[in-house]
């Protein structure tokens, strides 16, 4: 009954993985500083992916199940229009997310998760 209780643990551990988050990157976007952080929190089948700009959360949306190893989102900040490509990349002994962010179709910055 023991050894059931400790597969039923660590078996919902690797289910549920913790948030895994982006350093906190500055940006400048025509004069102005942005400190921009990504979040995913993994789900069973999907993500949550939750973008903020300066503290203020501009994109939270979630991945598609089987929706590839790109995905976009969008959102807006301040007025202006908001687009994050999150991308698998898949090493050999690693694998993370690389996150492009645009501010009305320009580059940002990119980070990593």
């Amino acid at each position: 009954m023991k050894l059931l209780k400790v597969f039923v643990v660590l078996f919902s551990t690797t289910l549920f993985a913790c948030t895994q988050q982006s350093a906190p990157e500055t940006s400048n976007y025509r004069g102005e500083r942005l400190v921009i952080e990504a979040e995913a929190t993994p789900g069973l089948i999907d993500a949550e992916f939750v973008l903020k700009i300066n503290g203020q959360t501009v994109i939270r949306d979630r991945t598609e199940p089987f929706g590839g190893s790109s995905q976009s989102f969008s959102g807006s900040y301040r007025g202006q229009q908001v687009m994050a490509r999150a991308t698998a990349v898949q090493k050999f002994f690693s694998a993370y997310t690389m996150i492009d962010v645009f501010i009305n179709g320009e580059h940002v910055d990119t980070l990593t998760v």
